[in-house]
């Protein structure tokens, strides 16, 4: 069986909420930008499961 080299992604997943857009970015290792994206989206969802408190520490605002 042919082995999968794994590399590393930086991957940003965008959800537009009612209110807004919110963006995740992270860093995974995987061996497809399919798998990436999935292994990004299930860090996610682990960071918010076990994250009882955040807050923004980098803002970028204009005036419209």
């Amino acid at each position: 069986m042919k082995g999968y080299s794994m590399a590393d992604y930086k991957v940003t997943l965008q959800a537009d909420l009612k209110r807004g857009t919110f963006y995740w970015v992270t860093t995974v290792s995987a061996s497809s930008e399919d798998e990436a994206i999935i292994a990004a989206e299930h860090k996610f969802m682990e960071e918010v499961a076990k994250t009882t408190d955040f807050e923004f520490n980098e803002f970028d605002v204009e005036n419209l």
